[in-house]
């Protein structure tokens, strides 16, 4: 068909559906079902899941660097890159392939190219390349050079805050030594400019894949009464898992995010992980991608009010921590007493690079969240109403 390209969706080697692609801007524009049982969205998928499968699965459009990405490639745009990639990623055994072409799983796994510059031939004209599908903002890449491969993540901004506030993350999460999972990320400096840097190892495989909790929760139809964190927890009950264990992860994702301030914690941002070939459920995914916190684009030069702190807007599914406290039933899942204190927190941000002024903010503006996480696991109700009341009362 004219302007139009065809390819079979896999998840290895098994088919899924017949895709065609706009030849131009690689856009899904039909989905025709072969067998969806392996499909994404835990085998129901339609055309319009397809296309946000799809969107959700391209470097995000307003990535730095993402012009000079296709300009090199001589693409038109996020989503022509991703099929003239075959929409291979890391963290799953899903790809397209030609409906013309003989390609087998065993051809065009990334994991095949680790620890080798050799990367697979596209039609003898390209490479496949393993950051075709990261997601987020941050200018990030996979290191294929080891055994196993590691995502490096570079924080440009903010005194590189952003790759800063990982690591500081894996040290709450450490202190805590709960039973939920969760990367552990360290940082470095990059060579050519000394930005700083978060790394971790992948924590999938050709053997282990990532479901986002998007894909989970839209697997079905929800009831009216039962909230998106009750279903994700329903519905990985119903595959296996445990599914209070699955709640009090919930609960304890909501609870050091709100601590730390994380303003990213929605439904791509955590999920399960499954085996690859035979799909079963293994366990919660471990928490990731907690850049965007301890009010890292914050230009204040003093510590925040209660109020304002708690007027933050935040991208996840709650809009505000207040809502998104209001989700948490489990409150004993997390330890006050086993917290980075505010002087851990100065000095760990200064000797990151974050100069001593801001650090001194940061402490403080954490030394509060911790009191008020402290408040709310004894009982207290802590919503912006109450903040902004005492306030007026001070005043």
């Amino acid at each position: 068909m004219n302007g139009e390209s065809i390819y079979i969706l896999k998840h290895q080697d098994d088919n899924i559906g017949m895709l065609s692609i706009d030849e131009d801007f690689g856009t899904v524009l039909s989905y025709k079902e072969i067998n969806g049982e392996l499909s994404p969205y835990l085998g129901n998928m339609d055309l319009k899941k397809v296309k946000l499968w799809w969107q959700t699965r391209a470097i995000p459009g307003s990535r730095k660097m993402l012009d000079k990405i296709l300009l090199d490639a001589g693409c038109n745009s996020n989503f022509d890159y991703l099929a003239k990639n075959l929409g291979l990623s890391l963290t799953d055994c899903y790809w397209i392939c030609p409906a013309d072409s003989d390609l087998r799983w065993k051809d065009v796994c990334l994991y095949n190219i680790l620890g080798s510059e050799n990367y697979i031939p596209y039609h003898n004209a390209t490479s496949y390349d393993p950051n075709a599908s990261l997601g987020g903002q941050m200018e990030k890449y996979w290191d294929m050079n080891g055994a196993y491969p590691k995502l490096v993540k570079t924080a440009t901004g903010y005194y590189g805050q952003q790759a800063a506030n990982e690591e500081f993350a894996t040290i709450v999460h450490s202190m805590q030594q709960s039973a939920f999972l969760y990367v552990r990320y360290s940082t470095q400096n990059r060579e050519i400019d000394d930005a700083l840097q978060s790394v971790c190892p992948a924590f999938t495989s050709q053997f282990l894949e990532f479901v986002p909790a998007l894909e989970i929760v839209n697997s079905a139809k929800r009831p009216n009464d039962i909230s998106e964190y009750d279903f994700f927890a329903d519905v990985c009950g119903e595959h296996g898992l445990d599914r209070e264990h699955i709640r009090k992860f919930l609960d304890y994702q909501t609870l050091t995010d709100f601590l730390i301030t994380n303003t990213d914690e929605h439904f791509m941002n955590f999920g399960i992980l499954r085996a690859a070939h035979t799909m079963e459920f293994k366990s919660e995914a471990p928490i990731f991608d907690s850049g965007n916190s301890m009010f890292y684009s914050s230009q204040k030069r003093v510590p925040m009010s209660r109020s304002e702190i708690f007027s933050l807007e935040i991208t996840a599914t709650h809009k505000s921590e207040e809502k998104m406290l209001k989700s948490v039933i489990y409150k004993d899942v997390i330890r006050t007493d086993c917290l980075p204190s505010s002087q851990n927190v100065k000095d760990f941000y200064t000797m990151k690079g974050i100069p001593k002024e801001a650090a001194e903010v940061i402490s403080k503006n954490y030394d509060l969240k911790a009191a008020m996480l402290n408040e709310f696991i004894r009982g207290k109700s802590i919503s912006l109403y109450n903040e902004k009341h005492k306030s007026k009362t001070r005043n």
